[in-house]
């Protein structure tokens, strides 16, 4: 005897569809960004309040603007990645500005400004060192960029090989995640296999049978990716072994693009 599938009732219509929705819902973390804090002195080591401050995307030219509170600190909150300018202006003070700020994903760059008393009319500028100690974040990961995805080789241009040359990570010697080179195929710190998680802008990239990649991007798309393999901040959430987060390319205000050819023989 045959079941009509096609008489479900509303209700059962209503879970169904819920159940899809919850499986294919997004990452809660918002972790697409970066962000720039600090606190703001005279050259008596005092805080100043009221502090106009500036972030300038280079590539971009998009500013985020703050002011500095009460205890002279300032955050930028939400920044894409990329490299940026910030000037800082008070009354009194001479004009400043810090150059060369690179952001990596979820990284926290801490810029702390003395100001030099002075007029509005003279500007001390410093250029700010790239790589800075981690201070602010338990999380143990390192992070590729885009740059070193294109210039390392890849097989099959899957750039979510480049998971194994992290360390504590292992391609994995059972049968799920993909086989030891394929996407998904590593552990991480001795998780299981099955317990990766894959973010493409935030959003749950996941098979949802071996927790596999289900989605890569081109990696002439990538912009870069960040790799958590220990001290998983809790707004990740949803599996208890690496995280893969990626992001796609921001784009700048120069028309510019990439062409190449794939091909591949095996008598090569």
């Amino acid at each position: 005897m045959q079941q009509n599938t096609s008489s479900l009732t509303p209700l059962a219509l209503a879970c169904v569809l819920a159940l899809a929705i919850g499986w294919s819902a997004p990452a809660a973390a918002d972790n697409l960004y970066a962000s720039i804090r600090g606190t703001v002195t005279d050259p008596s080591g005092a805080v100043i309040p009221g502090v106009k401050l500036s972030a300038t995307n280079i590539a971009t030219g998009i500013a985020y603007t703050t002011t500095t509170n009460k205890d002279g600190a300032f955050a930028f909150l939400q920044l894409p990645v990329g490299d940026y300018t910030v000037r800082s202006e008070a009354q009194g003070f001479e004009k400043f500005q810090s150059r060369g700020i690179h952001l990596d994903l979820n990284e926290v760059y801490a810029l702390n400004i003395k100001l030099a008393v002075g007029t509005v009319s003279q500007e001390l500028v410093v250029e700010s060192n790239p790589v800075q100690v981690e201070s602010t974040d338990m999380q143990l990961g390192t992070t590729i960029t885009g740059q070193q995805i294109v210039d390392l080789p890849l097989n099959g241009r899957d750039w979510t090989t480049l998971q194994q040359l992290q360390p504590g990570v292992v391609g994995q010697s059972d049968r799920f995640g993909g086989g030891s080179g394929g996407p998904g195929g590593y552990s991480g710190n001795g998780a299981e296999t099955q317990q990766n998680s894959f973010l493409i802008n935030g959003t749950d990239s996941n098979d949802a049978v071996l927790n596999t990649a289900l989605v890569t991007p081109s990696p002439d798309a990538i912009g870069e990716f960040r790799m958590v393999t220990s001290t998983i901040n809790p707004e990740y959430g949803r599996n208890s072994g690496t995280i893969i987060n990626a992001v796609i390319k921001n784009g700048s205000n120069q028309f510019h693009g990439d062409l190449f050819e794939f091909y591949r023989d095996t008598f090569l």
